[in-house]
């Protein structure tokens, strides 16, 4: 019998690494699509449409949770306030980033969410962060100067935005740790879409470009893309530990690198794969240092 559990539990976790994988290489063929598109379209209208192509099928959610009252209720309108523009911040960082950089910088620049996490954890939680983690927050932080190489004509303003976007989504990460507490998931999903719509709307009346039918469907196949990412990543962490599916995360390199080759032809330079070679250890050791002390805090006392 308990050869039956261990065999059931081992398949769910397969299945849930299995669903991360597809869910993260959805997001990077979403991603991509979206830069595909904005090489026609303003920041502002792929924005827009972007929110709009996301918020339906959650509004569709909320109807089979308990409706509008139970899911989006709130009493606590200025902490979603503040981290809505917080979000709005990062979102237009990596939208504006995706117009003017390759898919791989904007990703390899991107896994340095995790260094401000643990910056921000210790400024703002007190959380207590040991020196190891430190030292890997420092390393992580030279395989960004490696990447992006400041001082050189490599050091493009578009990494800077990239910089910018990754500091603004680790503080909303803290943001919805918080709120996650007493606020539905689906409003956590929702106001930011919402919010996204109400900003860009005014922003495109005067500069909307006409599309075709075709590229109206390409928008929709994007966020049909990003649901099923959304879903697949939902039902990975319900089968699979968070902890386990962590370095699954850095599969998205292999993605980005392979779209930027096959759709724009453009190879990553030596310098940009040490660099994101560098961050992602740094944020595998984080993440073996984390798992370490959960596990020394969860083992009985002798």
């Amino acid at each position: 019998m308990s050869h039956t559990i261990d065999r059931r539990l081992h398949n769910r976790a397969t299945l849930g690494i299995f669903l991360m994988i597809i869910g993260l290489a959805l997001y990077a063929f979403s991603d991509a699509f979206l830069k595909h598109l904005m090489g026609t379209y303003s920041v502002n209208q792929t924005t827009f449409l972007r929110a709009v192509t996301r918020i339906a099928p959650l509004f569709i959610a909320v109807f089979f949770q308990g409706g509008v009252r139970h899911t989006l209720g709130t009493t606590h309108a200025k902490r979603h306030l503040f981290r809505l523009i917080i979000n709005l911040g990062s979102t237009y960082a990596f939208m504006c980033a995706f117009k003017f950089s390759s898919l791989t910088a904007i990703y390899t620049l991107g896994y340095t969410s995790p260094f401000f996490m643990i910056i921000l954890s210790a400024l703002l939680l007190r959380e207590t962060v040991s020196w190891d983690r430190w030292l890997a927050v420092v390393v992580g932080m030279l395989g960004i100067i490696i990447a992006v190489q400041p001082g050189s004509n490599v050091f493009e303003w578009a990494s800077i935005i990239v910089l910018s976007g990754a500091f603004l989504a680790a503080l909303n990460k803290i943001l919805m740790r918080n709120l996650a507490q007493t606020e539905h998931a689906l409003a956590i999903s929702i106001y930011p879409n919402i919010a996204m719509i109400f900003i860009t709307l005014p922003l495109i009346c005067g500069s909307w470009i006409s599309m075709p039918w075709s590229h109206w469907a390409l928008f929709a196949f994007v966020g049909t893309l990003t649901a099923a990412a959304q879903y697949s990543i939902a039902q990975a962490v319900r089968y699979t530990k968070a902890s386990t599916l962590a370095p699954i995360d850095y599969s998205t390199y292999f993605w980005v690198v392979s779209l930027d080759f096959l759709w724009w032809n453009q190879t990553p330079e030596m310098r940009m794969v040490i660099g994101a070679a560098t961050i992602v250890c740094s944020n595998l050791y984080i993440l073996y240092t984390t798992r370490r002390e959960e596990t020394l805090k969860t083992a009985p006392n002798n």
